[in-house]
């Protein structure tokens, strides 16, 4: 049909695609995997392909006892769970990264898995559309968006989660007091899992990922690495039967570290085939 031109509304012109066609020929596309971009949409892709590189994070790490029943509901079937059972609450502020700066929560169950200690993650939050897309799409990162924070006030480091605004979820503070040497992370585990398009109740696909993510830790001007410990708690506001992480309870907070790093976040593996 040319641009411009006049349609009956009651004419098949009006209702039908078919009547679009003026050619009885077809031509095949032309778009192949090998040209797919690296995230939808394939012809204008959200993120790139990794590796992805982050400058100037501030970091807070609170981790605790929690309930082992809870934890073990929370754990894929492939992975083993150490006691006590402990889970850790990250709250983070990205000041550069190829993903635009942005914040994010994050809570891991620390499990094993083939006799490997690892950190599985069951969800996270972010403020930012790009880290969202790729983390979830390469990764399996099980990421919503929401408000997050990180402030200082006196002596006090302060990380809050709101979703949606003004419904805190939780509240995680510390003071930073004594130097530590180091920060090493386990393997970050995440359960990485597309729907599947019909009814079938099995996913189209469902894969264990790991992913290195190694910390290297700013240095202060008198040498030492910008990492400290001290005390702190978390606390869940607002029980949320939306984003339960309130599910995974605080029994005992065991270790509170903060500090300010640097990273590369690159391709994950394939841990297994669920």
């Amino acid at each position: 049909m040319n641009v411009g031109a006049q349609v009956n509304p009651g004419s098949e012109d009006a209702t039908s695609f078919q009547a679009l066609r003026r050619h009885p020929m077809s031509k095949r596309g032309k778009l192949t995997v090998e040209n797919y971009g690296a995230t939808m949409p394939l012809i204008g892709e959200a993120v790139q392909k990794p590796p992805f590189y982050y400058r100037d994070m501030e970091m807070m790490f609170i981790t605790y006892i929690t309930d082992t029943e809870a934890a073990l509901k929370w754990l894929p079937d492939v992975l083993d769970l150490p006691e006590p059972a402990l889970a850790t609450i990250v709250v983070g502020r990205y000041e550069s990264t190829t993903f635009g700066g942005y914040n994010e929560a994050i809570i891991f169950i620390h499990a094993e898995f083939k006799g490997e200690i690892v950190s599985y993650t069951p969800a996270l939050f972010t403020d930012s559309e790009a880290p969202l897309i790729g983390g979830r799409e390469i990764w399996g990162f099980a990421k919503k968006l929401a408000h997050i924070e990180i402030k200082h006030e006196s002596e006090v480091m302060m990380g809050t989660v709101e979703r949606p605004l003004g419904n805190r979820l939780l509240t995680a503070s510390m003071r930073k007091v004594t130097p530590v040497a180091d920060m090493k992370m386990p393997l970050a585990v995440s359960l990485k899992m597309i729907p599947c398009a019909t009814e079938n109740p099995r996913p189209a696909l469902a894969q264990l990922i790991g992913t290195n993510f190694d910390l290297v830790p700013q240095v202060c001007s008198n040498g030492l690495p910008d990492i400290w410990s001290g005390p702190g708690s978390v606390h869940f506001n607002t029980p949320s039967a939306i984003d339960p992480w309130y599910r995974l309870p605080v029994r005992e907070v065991v270790r509170c570290v903060a500090g300010r790093f640097d990273a590369t976040l690159g391709y994950g593996k394939i841990l297994a085939e669920l």
